[in-house]
């Protein structure tokens, strides 16, 4: 008993070590000091602008066949976030500055449901306090951006009506 107890202390004290052995492998040279830049730049940018972390929700308005998938890029970094489906909550892994900053254009990636991946650029509109982030999906494959803290898509004072059937205007600023 003594000796089985032994050998299954051995194999697992083994295998403890082969697994954190693996933990400082690199996929190709400098993966690890690319996210240590890019980890660097992130803390240096949250001096400037201080930024939280909010939730991602899509928005398919009349006649916008089903999506299927939707990831948003974060406005100050290559990051694409989100993954689900209109009608569903993407809990708080989004990276907003706390307040709208001009500028914030970023990529919008979707699935349309049996079509190819669309990939569109539009600024996210201006808001005085962040919270959920919003994505619209338009007929004629229109989106628009917006973060709403207070009032949620069914709300009348969210900032894109959920019945409306044409985008606001683009903000550019």
């Amino acid at each position: 008993m003594l000796i089985k107890i032994s050998i299954h202390f051995l194999i697992t004290t083994l295998a403890l070590l082969a697994i954190s052995g693996c933990s400082s492998y690199e996929r190709f040279p400098g993966q690890n000091e690319i996210a240590e830049n890019k980890a660097r730049a992130a803390v240096e940018l949250e001096k400037e602008i201080p930024m939280i972390g909010v939730g991602t929700m899509c928005i398919g308005h009349p006649g916008v066949s089903y999506i299927h998938t939707s990831y948003v890029q974060e406005p100050f970094s290559q990051n694409m976030e989100g993954g689900g489906n209109c009608g569903g909550l993407v809990a708080g892994g989004y990276r907003l500055p706390e307040k709208w900053q001009p500028g914030m254009k970023v990529k919008v990636r979707w699935k349309p449901n049996g079509r190819e991946w669309i990939e569109k650029y539009t600024t996210i509109m201006p808001y005085t306090k962040a919270g959920v982030l919003y994505v619209h999906f338009f007929e004629n494959d229109q989106v628009r951006v917006v973060s709403s803290a207070y009032a949620g898509a069914s709300s009348p004072r969210h900032p894109i009506s959920k019945d409306a059937t044409t985008p606001p205007p683009e903000v550019e600023q």
